[in-house]
Formats: C-alpha cells, sequence, structure tokens
C-alpha cells in the first residue's frame, strides 16, 4: 500500500498504468476512507479521507484519486494481494459500504493494518465487489502471485462444424463415415452354354472329346438355268450361202 505514490498521466487525470496491468472498474463521486489510527489513540497512526474521487480497480490493484486533492492526501494505491477480509455493509439509512483491511508493506505508508471502507453514492457499488471478488480468486489460483494477463473472458460461442468434403480423412463423429469413392465396375461372372456329357458307350469306345453337331445350315435354291437349244433346227441362212 502507498499513499500519494500513484504516477499519474501529463493532464493528471489518469494513472500510468503498471507492466500488464488491465483496467476492470473506474467510478467517480466515491467516498474514501482509510483508517490507521488504531481507535484513535495519539500517535498511533493516520487517518486518510476523501468526500468525493475516483476508483479505478485493475488486475493488480485498488486505485483512488481524489477529486480535490491536498498535500497531506492526494491518492492511494492498494495491491489487490493486501486487501483482505472484505465486505459489504448495508443499511436502512445510508449508502452501501465496501470495507475491508489493509496490510501494511514497507515503505506504503502504514505502519500496521488499516480499516479501509469505500461509499459509492451510484448503485454500482456491487458491480465493483463482484469484479473484485472474480480477480481475487483468480489471484488465489496463482498462489497470491501478481498476474500477468488477467482479462475479461469472451463470451462462449460454439464452434462451427466443417463440411467434409471428398478428400476428408478424418471425421469427428464417434464412428467414421463410409464416403463415396469413384472405382471401375465390378466384373460380371460370364455364362458359357452348356453341353449334355456324351452317352457312356461313346465315352467307352473313344476317348476323343464329342461335341454335338453343328447346326444345320439353309439350303441353298437351285438356280434356273437358260433352255437348251435343239439340235434339229433347220440351217440358218449364213449356212445356206
Amino acid at each position: 500500500m502507498s499513499v500519494n505514490w500513484v504516477m499519474l498521466t501529463p493532464d493528471g487525470k489518469d494513472i500510468v498504468p503498471l507492466e500488464n496491468e488491465t483496467i476492470f472498474f473506474r467510478e467517480q463521486d466515491v467516498r474514501f476512507e482509510l483508517d490507521n489510527s488504531n481507535g484513535g489513540y495519539p500517535g498511533a497512526g493516520v487517518n486518510y479521507a476523501s468526500k468525493s474521487g475516483t476508483i479505478i480497480l485493475t488486475n493488480q490493484r485498488i486505485v483512488y484519486l481524489c477529486a480535490a486533492p491536498t498535500s497531506f492526501f492526494t491518492s492511494a494505491s492498494l495491491p489487490m494481494s493486501n486487501v483482505q477480509d472484505s465486505k459489504l455493509v448495508q443499511s436502512w439509512f445510508s449508502a452501501p459500504v465496501f470495507k475491508a483491511v489493509v496490510m501494511p508493506v514497507p515503505g506504503g505508508g502504514l505502519k500496521q493494518p488499516a480499516r479501509l471502507s469505500i461509499t459509492f453514492s451510484s448503485g454500482n457499488l456491487h458491480e465493483f465487489d463482484a469484479q473484485y471478488r472474480s480477480l481475487r480468486e483468480r489471484l488465489q489460483e496463482l498462489d497470491g502471485a501478481a498476474p500477468q494477463h488477467l482479462e475479461q473472458l469472451p463470451v462462449y460461442a460454439p464452434p462451427s462444424e466443417p463440411v467434409p468434403g471428398p478428400s476428408a480423412t478424418t471425421s469427428s463423429t464417434p464412428f467414421p463415415m463410409a464416403t463415396a469413392t469413384t472405382s471401375a465396375p465390378a466384373p460380371q461372372p460370364q455364362h458359357f452354354p452348356h453341353y449334355p456329357p456324351p452317352p457312356l458307350e461313346a465315352r467307352a469306345t473313344s476317348s476323343a472329346p464329342h461335341y454335338p453337331p453343328p447346326p444345320p445350315q439353309a439350303q441353298q435354291q437351285p438356280q434356273p438355268q437358260p433352255p437348251a437349244v435343239p439340235s434339229d433346227l433347220p440351217p440358218s441362212y449364213d449356212e445356206i450361202r
């Protein structure tokens, strides 16, 4: 925890982020009080308070910037791992308050644990508390180490299933589905004429194979012959001459 040591931008309106730091929440018009007086005993500690300012929640710390800074109190930076025992206090006659215990760090300005009170004039206190608890849980998963990347998780969307093409070789289904392939047609069985076996007598007389006689051929019709010239014709005129 450090007081009045927050690095600001040149215009003094925003913080200079640390390495791998991400801002998750920001709210203005917030009241801040860090009581380190140990019950008001003299010389026991100090009390840092501001009626209005900006609260900033990152993945590494809680930062407060006073709206009207003074020479005594301008800003505060509380590491997430040092803010413990947080709770929300709801009252009928006052705004809800976020309370926690801040553990001191060497050179941070606190000599003993301090009581933290953050009061929201708007209704965003529950959002701040939800973001804070989510970050604390993720810090505990990392054994209290400073997180390197703590970003808001994207909204889950089911992945689109690719349509398998002709060249697909794998399938996401439990049982692989057969794919259609183009191949040559299967050979068809050939049918040969069946001839009955020869009689037993023919088998005994000859060992040569016997085949059935060829089918009868069509008989050719005789061609008409020219009429024969009779041999007893009278002699022609040329013969007479």
